[in-house]
């Protein structure tokens, strides 16, 4: 199954799951963002803090899973190519890939920082912004601060060697150094192994996957994962477990041999893998390993040195390379997501992941208000307060979801028609005019 079915399904889910849980952080379900188990009791023990429940609260997951999603992505076709054609070409394509990949990336990042500073300068969003976001700048006050804010933004979002932690305006887009350095990994990766034997090649991805897990650098190990995917699926490798043949004895066993012969163990297999997926990227975000996930210890990487985003964050990788390994071997689990409602919001996942921390800061709030006082003819009076008027809170939540929901999938649908895809064209015309002989 091509590269753009399924993938692109599985990963409009994990940009619809951010944009979800971005909408309720901050104090209306963080409940759900915790474990089963936390402390105190009485604001715990909730059935949606429960796997799988909580995959739908799982937005620090999702991180991981976009990357590996993404070292499969750029990977599959540059894998055809080395494969199927002569070595002068490949280096070619590899070479605009690179090229390509920068400006891919950058470009529908750079519009969307210049939209968000253009807004707040306009005093245009109803959202309050910290100081150590907005570093001093007010709206409609000197234009070349708000100017030399974007670059300034720019230039640290674009540091994949020391990164920078700048939220500016859109803090979701700090995910966006670890693509671009994600995928220069993958591209030095990809020719420096073009032209080793399969096997030896396989056997080095699978060593440099256990260097950079060992030493906690998660996103480094999720795009060589996605990469070492790629390359089993094109060698023709469906399980790392292939289905176990039974010797067959003339004994009066004929009937039990028979049935376990019957029994297809790669797809148990493929299946257990993707459950125990599912469990880890459903690890909560404690702090510390609830019960259920205690036994995880015992294999932790000594350099990992207990810190928790790192611990964290190396398990739900793990937990989603064994997703997207147990989906690339299932046709039944890729036809969903090959389905045209997910084909469509996988081709706006990008343009999804960029806008709708925009859209929120613009009518979250005024929405919420609105629906509030039409619940209770009374200003909203805080989420604290409000939270303890259980029916008013909830319509006013989950209605407001709904809208929230059809305005970020609107302006996500405008935003990957007129910004996106141009910036995808763009790129290629770039790349065209620098090979230009």
């Amino acid at each position: 199954m091509d590269r753009t079915t399924w993938l692109d399904g599985l990963r409009g889910i994990a940009a619809a799951i951010v944009a979800t849980d971005h909408y309720f952080m901050g104090g209306v379900l963080d409940n759900a963002f915790l474990s089963f188990w936390a402390d105190p009791p009485e604001k715990n023990r909730r059935l949606i803090q429960l796997p799988p429940i909580r995959l739908l609260f799982a937005a620090h997951a999702m991180v991981p899973l976009f990357l590996v999603i993404s070292g499969y992505a750029i990977s599959i076709n540059l894998l055809r190519i080395r494969n199927n054609s002569d070595e002068g070409d490949f280096v070619r394509r590899l070479s605009s890939a690179v090229s390509r990949r920068i400006f891919r990336i950058y470009l529908p990042v750079f519009v969307i920082a210049v939209i968000s500073q253009i807004l707040y300068f306009c005093n245009i969003y109803q959202w309050n912004f910290g100081d150590e976001v907005v570093w001093g700048r007010k709206p409609w006050t000197a234009p070349w601060l708000h100017i030399t804010y974007v670059f300034r933004y720019m230039l640290d979002i674009t540091n994949i060697i020391n990164f920078q932690g700048n939220p500016g305006f859109n803090g979701q887009l700090w995910t966006m150094p670890m693509e671009f350095r994600g995928s220069c990994i993958v591209y030095i990766t990809v020719l420096g192994l073009a032209f080793w034997r399969p096997q030896l090649r396989r056997i080095a991805l699978g060593c440099l996957m256990s260097y950079w897990f060992y030493f906690g650098l998660w996103d480094v190990f999720g795009f060589l994962a996605g990469l070492y995917l790629a390359e089993m699926r094109l060698l023709g490798v469906n399980s790392a477990y292939e289905e176990f043949k039974l010797p067959y004895h003339s004994l009066n066993l004929s009937r039990w041999t028979s049935n376990m012969k019957s029994i297809n163990f790669s797809a148990i297999w493929n299946y257990s893998c993707f459950i125990f997926g599912i469990y880890l990227l459903c690890l909560s975000d404690d702090g510390q390993l609830p019960p259920g996930y205690l036994f995880l210890e015992t294999v932790e990487s000594s350099r990992w040195e207990n810190d928790w985003a790192v611990l964290s964050k190396c398990w739900k990788s793990a937990g989603s390379v064994l997703v997207v390994y147990a989906i690339s071997q299932l046709p039944r689990l890729q036809r969903p997501l090959s389905s045209r409602p997910m084909q469509y919001l996988g081709k706006i996942s990008f343009s999804l992941y960029l806008v709708h921390q925009s859209a929120y800061h613009l009518v979250r709030d005024p929405v919420r208000n609105l629906l509030w006082y039409i619940a209770t003819r009374e200003p909203y009076p805080g989420t604290e307060n409000a939270s303890q008027f259980t029916v008013p809170f909830a319509f006013t939540w989950l209605v407001g979801y709904v809208i929230m929901s059809v305005i970020n999938l609107y302006a996500a649908h405008l935003y990957t028609k007129y910004i996106d895809e141009r910036c995808v064209e763009m790129a290629k015309r770039l790349d065209k005019w620098l090979t230009r002989q």
